[in-house]
């Protein structure tokens, strides 16, 4: 099922005027952001620095819009954001055709983040472009954020840059309700994507042989942070009931469940041959339960038509055993 394949999130609608910004959080590279209603977002896999991208969105799809920002993260032991500033501008230096336009200071989540408005052109663009640079430290690292538009539309775009910065945050969150599991000692796992939208915490699981691209099981662990489920057949209904618009042939098997105050869980699986566009089936075994403070889930998926009953045994077990803490 192609849920489990998406790369990128597309964030609707888009306002011209008066910008709603959601809450990105990458919990792994510890920071975050607002990304404006109707923006796509994206991880760069190519360029180990740059760790989030993000475009406005146009009505015409075979256009790109020149409006975006991305997020990088260099290694700078023993500095500060004024020697990163500092090194920034004599790189930029070399390039005759920038020029810093306006700078200043922020206190921004009580760490000082310096920014820089400039203009400049680049080789084999016509266009000059306009650019807001943030810029922070923290952990030994420098946080560079980098909107960047058309310099006939710094007017209408500078603005939002600066709200845009005004949201970013980097350094360690603050601990958080989460359901920890504990892996399988014969397979080795690895962590492809750790975020927070809107208090919606995501992290996927690969095994380290597979890539992202490619690969014949996953897991899939979430929290909606701040929310209460009445009734655990709510939430069951909410999973199986996706997994059969995705195939009509889905087969839905409940495994255990509780839904008693303070004891709100079930364990159930979802076997279902390859669905429309897709080459190969899937089936997912999933566990929820209702936290103190928040709600969560997690659950594993393999290319197969059915899950043998050693690997759903396996599998319940681990998902039971599980624990949430705070971290």
């Amino acid at each position: 099922m192609k849920h489990l394949l998406i790369c990128c999130l597309i964030l609707f609608p888009f306002f011209a005027s008066a910008q709603e910004l959601s809450d990105y959080k990458d919990t792994l590279h510890h920071f975050s952001v607002g990304v404006p209603q109707g923006w796509r977002v994206w991880k760069n896999n190519k360029v180990a620095t740059l760790k989030f991208v993000a475009q406005r969105l146009l009505s015409d799809s075979s256009r790109q819009a020149p409006e975006n920002f991305n997020i990088s993260i260099m290694e700078e032991p023993g500095s500060n954001v004024d020697k990163v500033v500092k090194k920034l501008l004599n790189y930029t230096s070399h390039n005759p055709y920038f020029r810093l336009i306006d700078s200043g200071s922020m206190m921004n989540n009580g760490k000082r983040m310096l920014w820089l408005d400039e203009m400049h052109t680049e080789a084999n663009y016509p266009d000059t472009f306009f650019a807001s640079i943030f810029v922070t430290y923290t952990d030994n690292k420098a946080y560079l954020l980098t909107a960047t538009t058309l310099w006939a539309s710094s007017g209408i775009y500078g603005p939002l840059f600066h709200q845009i910065g005004g949201t970013f945050r980097a350094g360690k969150p603050a601990r958080k309700e989460r359901l920890k599991i504990t892996f399988p000692v014969n397979t080795k796992w690895k962590l492809i994507t750790d975020t927070d939208i809107d208090n919606f915490a995501t992290r996927q699981y690969i095994t380290n042989n597979e890539t992202p691209e490619k690969w014949t099981q996953m897991l899939y662990v979430m929290t909606m942070e701040n929310v209460k489920v009445p009734d655990i057949g709510q939430a069951i209904k909410s999973f199986t009931d996706a997994a059969i618009r995705k195939s009509a042939d889905a087969r839905v098997t409940i495994l255990g469940k509780e839904n008693l105050p303070g004891r709100r869980w079930a364990l159930f699986k979802v076997e279902a041959p390859a669905a429309p566009g897709d080459t190969l089936p899937e089936s997912q075994l999933y566990y929820v339960i209702q936290g103190p403070g928040s709600f969560h889930a997690v659950f594993i998926a393999k290319k197969e038509k059915t899950l043998p009953a050693a690997y759903t045994k396996t599998w319940g077990d681990i998902f039971r055993k599980s624990r949430l803490v705070n971290e």
